[in-house]
Parts: structure tokens; sequence; C-alpha cells
């Protein structure tokens, strides 16, 4: 095996990365953000609002996202709406990442114990207030593990984005295989390309997570007692 042409050919793998961790930053910010306000209404006592919501959630779960990507792509221009590579390819995955989203983020919300809410009302703390300071914090605690395992998922995703012309990392790398004809090479570059991306993703799940974990942040703010040898002999007299 020969890298030395992986090095020479590095620059267009550098693109094809720069725009995979673009498609992922914004469907990893856009997914939960969507997901949030439907994962409130799906727990939602109002049938015609949670309905709804269980409706797009078990489709955009149940269709595969190549199947959304298709449709963005080559379905939409049947009803006038075009959309350019890109923009196909996040909306098929925003929508594919929101429905898993919606039933992380309701599952942490529902596991809110509902004393903590009745406490609040008890507090006359108002309904925004208690799902900003109460539930919400709470509900995140309970779906971080989920939402980033999710955005993994997102981002080995987004190599089906090279079906329909958009030049990341997969499609760049599959373009040098069919140049240089060295497919193992590049191959390997690709998952170490890969890999490392996904490992700063798990590496910044657990720092969150640790955020979030009210007892390890008292941990790190404690501060270890520091004996004083003198204190303790004067003590003992």
């Amino acid at each position: 095996m020969n890298f030395h042409i992986v090095l020479a050919n590095w620059p267009v793998l550098a693109r094809g990365t720069l725009t995979t961790i673009e498609l992922m930053a914004v469907v990893g910010t856009l997914s939960p953000l969507l997901a949030l306000p439907l994962a409130v209404a799906r727990n939602s006592q109002r049938k015609w609002l949670a309905y709804p919501v269980a409706t797009f959630s078990w489709f955009t779960r149940a269709v595969p996202t190549l199947v959304l990507l298709f449709f963005a792509y080559y379905g939409l221009p049947v009803v006038g709406i075009y959309l350019n590579p890109v923009p196909s390819a996040l909306t098929a995955l925003v929508f594919s990442a929101v429905g898993y989203n919606i039933e992380f983020l309701r599952a942490g919300l529902k596991a809110v114990p509902k004393g903590q809410r009745e406490a609040a009302r008890a507090l006359g703390m108002p309904q925004s207030v208690m799902f900003r300071r109460i539930i919400l914090p709470q509900a995140l605690r309970v779906a971080t593990p989920a939402l980033f395992s999710n955005l993994t998922l997102n981002l080995k995703g987004t190599a089906l984005a090279s079906l329909v012309s958009v030049s990341e990392l997969t499609g760049d790398t599959q373009g040098l295989l069919s140049e240089t004809y060295r497919p193992v090479e590049f191959l390997i570059a690709a998952a170490v390309i890969y890999l490392c991306l996904n490992s700063i993703l798990i590496a910044i799940q657990h720092r969150v997570q640790r955020y979030l974990d009210p007892a390890a942040r008292n941990a790190r703010s404690s501060k270890p007692a520091i004996i004083n040898p003198k204190a303790c002999k004067a003590a003992t007299r």
C-alpha cells in the first residue's frame, strides 16, 4: 500500500471532510431545536395536537433516509419545488433526525417526576419558567446519550448525500477511487477521518453529560480539605 497518494490528494479529502462537518453541524443544530416543541406536543393531552406529531414521527422513522433524500431531490420537482443537492440532502437528513429526536426528548420529558411539576406549581412558578428551569434540564440529562447517538448516525448518514452529487467525504473518496484505482488507501483514509469525527462527538457527549449532571458539577467545584498538622497538634492537647 502506498499512502503517499493519499497525502498528494489530501486537499480533496479535506474539502469533502469540511462539507461533511457542515452538513452534520446543520443537522445536529436544527433537528433537536425542531424536535423539542414537537416532543412537547407529542406529550400533550390534546389528541388533535399529539396525533399529527405521532404520525410524523412514525413516518420519518419508518421511511429510510435514502427514500426521503430521493423524494426531496427527484420527487419535489414534480410539484414545482426545485432544490439544489445540498438543500435536498439537508431536508432529508433533518426530517429523518427529527423523527428520532422527538421520541428521545419525549422520553426525557416523561422521565421527569410529576412531583417536580407539582412542587413548582405550589410555589407559584409560571409554566414557562418551570419548563425552562425545572423540566428541561432534567429531560436533557436523560435524553443526551440518545441524542448524541443519533448525531453519530447522522454523521455517517451524510454519506448518502453523495448520491445526489454533494461533494462530501464519501463522494470525494469515490471520485478519487475512480481516478487513481487505489481503493484500499483511500477507503482507509476515509474510515480514519470518520473515526476521528465520531470520536470528537463522543468526547463532546461526555462533557455535556458531566455538565448536566449536578453530582459531577458538585464534585468538580468542591475543594479537598487541607490538613494543617500544627492545628491538629493544638487540637489534641
